[in-house]
């Protein structure tokens, strides 16, 4: 039988662990992972190697980080300049594999995004991993509202300096979306590169979580390829947002970006 007692040792020692101390992941995160993964265990070296498997696969550490006081500073050095605030982001978007396989034309993709998206003033950037630094090439009006959520603490307290700092309101925000979604409403919400990994967390749990969302488009994006290697797993996700609209009577489209595939979810928010 597994105690209480072992549980919070368990969870102090994870918590210390060089590689997740600095991220400060949400208490509430290690709590619904330790209930999760308590009745599939036998005993707490069972419980911490499926609890820590889990943590890693929702901080994504293999994904890269930014030395995030440095960044603080060479932002404010460069947040008046437009080209230097662009080169600025390009160099920071390369640090994390995720926004690094994206490419260099980062304007042209975000027109071809927001075409099929359409005009916005407030957008919810779900856990956001450094895709807010691509706001100097998006062209959107200072007077947008931009709410951005991640789980790494030190990427949270810059990107919410980069975003506050250049005049648009809203921010980032500390949060596990899954466990505590946000409750405001948005013109669009964006979801990138993450509904694969959620669903390893918590197996089906992407329709119930589109639900909690409130907003008329929901932007979900998958890799075609990943670490230089071509995956499908779109194919089977692609299933599952079908599943979705339909049985909602949403619509769905399909826009194919570089090595990335995105599906623009409109639903009626009447």
């Amino acid at each position: 039988m597994i105690t209480n007692t072992q549980i919070t040792k368990m969870t102090e020692k994870i918590l210390k662990m060089p590689k997740y101390r600095d991220v400060e992941i949400p208490a509430e995160t290690i709590q619904s992972l330790i209930e999760m993964s308590l009745p599939l265990c036998r005993n707490i070296a069972e419980l911490e190697k499926r609890v820590r498997e889990k943590i890693h696969n929702i901080v994504a550490l293999y994904l890269g980080e930014l030395d995030y006081e440095k960044a603080i500073n060479d932002f404010r050095q460069v947040k008046n300049s437009s080209l230097s605030l662009k080169e600025f982001s390009m160099q920071a978007l390369r640090f994390h594999a995720s926004t690094k396989e994206r490419g260099q034309e980062l304007t042209a993709f975000y027109q071809a995004l927001f075409s099929r998206i359409g005009d916005v003033r407030s957008i919810a950037d779900l856990a956001c991993g450094l895709h807010p630094l691509g706001l100097p090439f998006m062209g959107l009006p200072l007077d947008t509202a931009y709410y951005a959520y991640d789980l790494n603490k030190s990427r949270v307290d810059f990107l919410n300096i980069f975003i506050t700092e250049q005049g648009y309101s809203g921010g980032c925000f500390h949060r596990d979306i899954l466990i505590n979604p946000p409750s405001d409403e948005y013109d669009v919400v964006f979801f990138l590169k993450e509904a694969h990994r959620f669903e390893k967390r918590q197996p089906s749990i992407l329709p119930n979580f589109f639900d909690s969302i409130k907003s008329s488009k929901i932007v979900v994006s998958l890799p075609l390829e990943s670490f230089g290697t071509r995956c499908q797993i779109y194919q089977k996700y692609e299933k599952i947002f079908c599943e979705y609209t339909e049985k909602r009577g949403y619509s769905l489209d399909k826009l194919f970006l570089g090595n990335e595939v995105f599906f623009v979810i409109a639903r009626s928010m009447n």
